[in-house]
C-alpha cells in the first residue's frame, strides 16, 4: 500500500486542476471547462514546476529528518558508551561498612550530589553520625574514570566499643544498629553530570544483600601480595616435593 502512494499523489495533483476547472463553470457542465487551450498550456507550465518545486521540498525535508534521526541516535549512542556512570555499593574496609561511589565509565563525572533515605538515617545511634553521613552526599564529588570514593557508615564488629565524635558505641549498640539496617531499604537519589548533560542517581536496594554480603575491599598493593604469597607458596610445596 506505501508503494501505492507516490503514484496516488501524482494523480491528484493532476486531477485537481481538471476539478476546479469544473467547477468554475456556472451552471456546473461536465461537458465544459473554464479557459481555453492557451490559458491551459500557461497553468500547467506553472502549476507543474511549482509543483515540483514543493515535492521536492517535501524529500529534502524528509531527508534531513532522516539525517538528523540518525545522527541523534549516534550521539545517544556514542554518549552512552563515552560518558561517565556512577553506581553505588557497600564494601567491608578493615571491619567497616563504607558506602563505595564508583565511576565506572569512560569520561569524567562532576557535580556528584545526593542524599540518602531518611528510614536509613534514622537507624543510625548519633547525630554527628547522621550528620556525617548525609553530608558526604552534599559536597558535590568529583571522579575520573575508574576512581571511587568510600564514606563510612558503620562497624561490623559487634563484639568491640568504638568511639565516634566522643560518644561510646558499646556492642549491644553496634548488634542493635546492624539489626535495624537489615529490616530497611537503602535508597539514594540525587544528580551527577558528566560530558555536558546531567544524568539522575535513583538507587534503591535492600541493605541487608551488601550487609550479608558485603565485598571485601582490597587496594592493589594487596592484591600483589596476596597473588606473589600464592606464588612463593606454590614454589616452595614444589621445591618440598622434589625433594
Amino acid at each position: 500500500m506505501r508503494k501505492l502512494i507516490p503514484y496516488l499523489f501524482i494523480f491528484i495533483i493532476v486531477l485537481i486542476p481538471f476539478i476546479i476547472g469544473k467547477l468554475i463553470v456556472l451552471p456546473i457542465d461536465l461537458g465544459n471547462i473554464a479557459g481555453n487551450e492557451s490559458d491551459w498550456l500557461l497553468f500547467w507550465a506553472t502549476y507543474l514546476g511549482a509543483s515540483a518545486t514543493a515535492i521536492m521540498a517535501l524529500l529534502t525535508f524528509k531527508m534531513f529528518r532522516q539525517n538528523k534521526e540518525l545522527l541523534d541516535a549516534q550521539k545517544d549512542r556514542w554518549e552512552k558508551e563515552r560518558r561517565g556512570v556512577i553506581i553505588f555499593s557497600i564494601v567491608n574496609i578493615k571491619g567497616n561498612y563504607c558506602l563505595q561511589v564508583q565511576n565506572i565509565g569512560l569520561s569524567v563525572a562532576t557535580d556528584i550530589y545526593y542524599t540518602f533515605n531518611q528510614e536509613f538515617l534514622d537507624c543510625l545511634p548519633l547525630p554527628e553520625l547522621k550528620d556525617y553521613i548525609a553530608e558526604a552526599g552534599a559536597k558535590g564529588l568529583r571522579l575520573s574514570p575508574s576512581n571511587s570514593k568510600d564514606y563510612f557508615i558503620f562497624p561490623n564488629n559487634l563484639e568491640k566499643t568504638y568511639i565516634f565524635f566522643d560518644r561510646v558505641l558499646a556492642p549491644t549498640v553496634v548488634k542493635e544498629t546492624i539489626e535495624k539496617l537489615r529490616q530497611i531499604n537503602f535508597e539514594i537519589s540525587g544528580s551527577y553530570k558528566t560530558i555536558g548533560k546531567e544524568y539522575i542517581i535513583d538507587e534503591k536496594f535492600n541493605i541487608d544483600t551488601y550487609l550479608t554480603n558485603a565485598l571485601i575491599h582490597e587496594n592493589d598493593i594487596e592484591k600483589e601480595l596476596k597473588l606473589i604469597t600464592k606464588e612463593l607458596e606454590a614454589i616452595n610445596l614444589t621445591i618440598k616435593a622434589k625433594n
